[in-house]
């Protein structure tokens, strides 16, 4: 019989739960991981043992890249973050998806560009959905999320969609409220 390891944590999947549990109680809330290797679109399980509430979740991780100078210039400070991310997991999933977790890899000083930082936008699936109306025609059948993270000024934004306008995305960020 053959086995395989099923139960693997993505990188950005163990960063979420690492966050999950610095931020909530541990006896009023826990995170399971689905053991069904065949769950589509379902990453993690939060559940708020007090309601005994369970709310699916779907992580993404981001591509870190260099900003450009010209975005410095247009956006001041900050850095980018890079997400692709399939239409159907958002308008059709095969399971239901009650949060989509971004976890953001940018630079924290983008003169430097030293040091990673991480972050996270919390987005309930309807405002996703809403998010992704406002979108440029997809590229390749998959929406491209270019997110600008300003960490000193606790902002963020998606800046890849019709008309060159920005969608506001600050307050995602870091908001675990959402959760709770």
């Amino acid at each position: 019989m053959a086995i395989k390891n099923l139960w693997t944590l993505t990188v950005d999947e163990a960063l979420v739960v690492d966050k999950f549990k610095d931020t909530f109680k541990k006896s009023e809330h826990e995170v399971f991981l689905p053991a069904n290797a065949q769950l589509k679109d379902i990453d993690l399980i939060f559940l708020n043992l007090k309601r005994t509430k369970a709310q699916t979740i779907q992580v993404k991780g981001s591509r870190t890249y260099e900003p450009k100078k010209n975005e410095v210039e247009k956006f001041g400070e900050g850095s980018g973050a890079w997400i692709v991310l399939s239409p159907e997991t958002v308008f059709n999933p095969q399971n239901h998806i009650d949060f989509f977790i971004f976890v953001l890899h940018s630079f924290a000083d983008n003169t430097t560009r030293k040091e990673i930082k991480i972050d996270y936008l919390i987005i309930p699936s309807k405002d996703m959905m809403k998010i992704c109306k406002k979108k440029k025609e997809r590229q390749g059948g998959k929406y491209h999320f270019f997110i600008w993270i300003d960490n000193k000024n606790k902002r963020s934004f998606e800046f890849n969609n019709r008309g060159g306008k920005t969608i506001p995305l600050s307050k995602y960020l870091d908001n675990w409220k959402f959760l709770g």
